[in-house]
């Protein structure tokens, strides 16, 4: 990402499109653990914004930071001015959403109780699993074996022939994904977020999490589509340095197009849906699958 962990958006900068200077990156992408000791070789220290966000295992100060704006910001005039950190800091205080992170995601009491309430032959059959001993619901996720049962309010995933708990990410997108089948066809039409009807949901805090996948893939699409197919997708022929389709449900494909770092446009990550999904998950449940696709992709390919 052309985006430093202050918050400042190189791609938007003349300086850096014309190569005069380069991103720092988030605090915990390869960029900017490479900035700092280019920092640290040509100026003696490195930044103190982004050695502070690699310190506290952070990306970027004003979307994970708890504390911003710190005296990190506050003690000079650079990068932002005093109004804007006063308007940060009055705005903050009025939040009444919190940021939405894998950690914070959970399942609502109220969707076990819908889940329960329905006919689990009927969602097998609208999901694509199927019912097993009266007790669970069994369901491919992104090739790997997930089972869901709503009396117990758990949800596993098959791991070396173990059942485990599975990551909230999945947990939560599995249940939502259950619950919102229904008869719903695939449209055949791919879509990007902004052409849903929950458009307005994917800005500031809640735009896609595509961050784990640029860093890890963004210059090695070979490892991208390579970790895609292990998943059992299938590469496309859309334009980008790497484009493939995976099945996250049965019902659920998505496509993701990568476009690597050249000497003008920094990485970039295109998510398309077929336009079906409109109707299968809510605004949340969109932004937890693309988490999901992301961390499953990235410890797929490895270090």
């Amino acid at each position: 990402m052309a985006t430093g962990a202050c918050g400042i958006d190189c791609s938007t900068c003349r300086l850096h499109i014309q190569g005069v200077c380069s991103s720092c990156g988030g605090g915990m992408t390869t960029l900017g653990h490479r900035k700092m000791e280019a920092q640290q070789q040509l100026l003696g220290a490195p930044c103190a914004i982004l050695a502070c966000a690699r310190l506290n295992r952070l990306d970027y100060c004003m979307a994970d930071c708890d504390s911003f704006p710190c005296e990190n910001f506050s003690s000079g005039n650079y990068p932002y001015g005093e109004g804007f950190l006063r308007m940060q800091k009055r705005r903050r205080q009025d939040l009444s959403v919190p940021m939405e992170t894998e950690k914070s995601v959970e399942i609502p009491q109220p969707h076990w109780q819908r889940l329960q309430g329905l006919d689990p032959e009927t969602v097998c059959r609208h999901a694509g699993g199927h019912w097993a001993n009266d007790k669970y619901l069994l369901l491919n996720v992104l090739n790997r074996e997930v089972r869901v049962m709503p009396g117990r309010q758990r949800v596993e995933i098959l791991n070396d022939g173990r059942w485990l708990s599975a990551p909230r990410f999945l947990a939560f997108v599995t249940v939502v994904y259950l619950i919102n089948v229904g008869e719903t066809r695939l449209s055949g039409r791919w879509v990007s977020v902004k052409d849903l009807s929950c458009a307005s949901f994917f800005y500031g805090i809640h735009r896609l999490p595509v961050e784990k996948m640029l860093d890890r893939f963004a210059a090695v699409p070979d490892d991208f589509r390579t970790a895609a197919e292990s998943l059992g997708g299938v590469t496309t022929s859309d334009p980008g340095d790497a484009a493939v389709r995976l099945w996250v449900f049965p019902q659920i494909p998505v496509k993701l197009i990568l476009w690597s770092k050249d000497d003008v446009l920094p990485p970039a990550l295109t998510v398309l849906f077929d336009h079906s999904i409109d109707k299968l998950l809510p605004a949340d449940g969109i932004w937890a699958m693309v988490g999901l696709l992301g961390d499953t992709l990235v410890e797929t390919a490895g270090d």
